[in-house]
């Protein structure tokens, strides 16, 4: 992961301890992409993030992301997302993740298929009793 990229994702998610302890459980559901609950099983956010990838779809990835995306933002980076996985072969129904690295809520994870030094990288975050995932950062 880039420089440039980690502090882009590190910065905001600093903020984000702050931010729980000062407002308690509603801030869970106010990070939230659709105010909804945290993902009790990260491997089931990664999925539903993928499948958005797949087919585009706004709305499943909204389902599982921090911070609300404008609609247009949000197709970008979901056909982002879509080539790197087509680079690394990584699809929702054959992918494998591995932790590489914690920082707080963060958890960072390869997302891989068959070969893990071709990965797709994503950013977990631990919300209430589950996770969403940071999503949507320009490189």
């Amino acid at each position: 992961m880039n420089k440039k990229l980690f502090s882009k994702i590190i910065a905001p998610l600093l903020l984000l301890p702050l931010t729980f302890s000062a407002t308690g459980c509603s801030a869970d559901r106010q990070q939230a992409c659709d105010r909804g609950k945290p993902i009790s099983e990260p491997q089931e956010a990664v999925r539903i993030l993928l499948e958005a990838a797949e087919t585009i779809d706004y709305d499943k990835a909204c389902s599982v992301i921090m911070d609300k995306l404008d609609e247009t933002v949000m197709n970008t980076q979901l056909a982002a997302l879509k080539t790197d996985m087509d680079s690394a072969e990584v699809t929702s129904s054959n992918f494998t993740m591995v932790e590489f690295e914690r920082g707080g809520p963060a958890h960072f994870y390869h997302v891989y298929a068959d070969q893990p030094d071709k990965s797709v990288d994503l950013t977990l975050m631990e919300v209430g009793k589950g996770s969403r995932i940071a999503f949507g950062y320009d490189d």
